[in-house]
């Protein structure tokens, strides 16, 4: 229920409260092996760091000190293992080749496995021949995208851009749907005006599947095109709203990219009607998380740290 509107909205509790469960959630349960984590030190109680670590596949194991709580990643034990690409002795030459040239002259970019048609080792491995690593990696059970940069490249988050005019901004999304509007009203308004009652018609016909396309048309494009402008939102304003439907991601997926960015979701924005429109994301380093950070809170190699 984290990221469902009809659950309670971690925003409910404060944004400091809401950035501090993303940072557990999503950059803490990443797949280390066992995670020990304080509820003192982290300020939440253990009902939600027990919640959240079994939402990221983690179970709860006996703990080495009666301060922390303790957990084992184990996807196995739950049902709908998260998508990891396509397994095969080696990758089909054609996708190989294509990749590629999708990451060549490039300092960072985004692939989706299932655009690619590959296994996460075969992408860590062809990148790695064009010096590039695998710095951010989301997945759930519908696909697994991973972020390649080359050495030097700033980490994700860490740049702070003016937004821009471009696919995936808000500003094209919004002129993109209130061109298609103003085109479709002024050829009704044309042809009941004169004769060509035809317009009319067609305006009114095409008008329709046209405000869709305007709505969905970023996906048709391949995911891994359409996480990126994704990413791009998180430029560093320090909130950033959309529905995740908008880009064709599922809300998890759409949140993992945002931590990864250092933003973490706060809440679903709503009409004056209640009905659920976007989801809000907060950065995550301004004043509402002085005074909480997170490192050293959990454990890469299962001994107990303590800020």
């Amino acid at each position: 229920m984290y990221l469902s509107p009809d659950g309670i909205q971690p925003v409910e509790f404060g944004v400091d409260w809401a950035c501090r469960l993303g940072t557990l959630r999503y950059l803490r349960f990443t797949g280390l092996p066992v995670v020990h984590v304080s509820p003192v030190e982290w300020q939440l109680d253990p009902q939600t760091i027990r919640q959240a670590a079994h939402d990221r596949r983690y179970i709860e194991i006996p703990p080495p000190d009666p301060s922390v709580l303790s957990f084992q990643y184990a996807p196995t034990a739950f049902p709908g293992a998260p998508f990891q690409g396509y397994p095969s002795a080696g990758p089909a030459p054609s996708q190989a080749r294509r990749l590629a040239k999708k990451i060549s002259g490039k300092d960072r970019v985004w692939i989706s496995l299932r655009d690619f048609k590959l296994s996460r080792e075969h992408v860590a491995e062809i990148a790695s021949q064009a010096r590039m690593t695998v710095v951010a990696e989301v997945a759930d059970t519908s696909d697994r995208i991973m972020l390649l940069a080359r050495p030097g490249s700033p980490p994700p988050g860490s740049e702070i851009a003016k937004p821009r005019f471009r696919p995936g901004s808000a500003g094209f999304f919004t002129a993109g749907i209130v061109t298609t509007m103003a085109l479709a009203i002024a050829g009704c308004a044309v042809g009941a005006l004169t004769e060509h009652i035809w317009l009319t018609i067609v305006s009114a016909v095409l008008g329709l599947p046209l405000l869709l396309t305007s709505v969905y048309w970023m996906r048709m494009a391949p995911k891994s095109v359409r996480a990126g402008w994704l990413a791009s939102r998180f430029n560093g304003s320090r909130s950033v709203q959309f529905h995740p439907d908008v880009f064709g991601f599922t809300s998890d997926l759409a949140a993992q990219i945002a931590a990864s960015h250092g933003y973490f979701y706060t809440a679903w924005a709503r009409k004056p009607n209640g009905h659920p429109m976007e989801m809000v994301f907060v950065r995550g380093d301004g004043e509402s998380t002085e005074g909480t950070s997170t490192t050293d809170r959990t454990s890469e190699n299962g001994d107990v740290r303590r800020s």
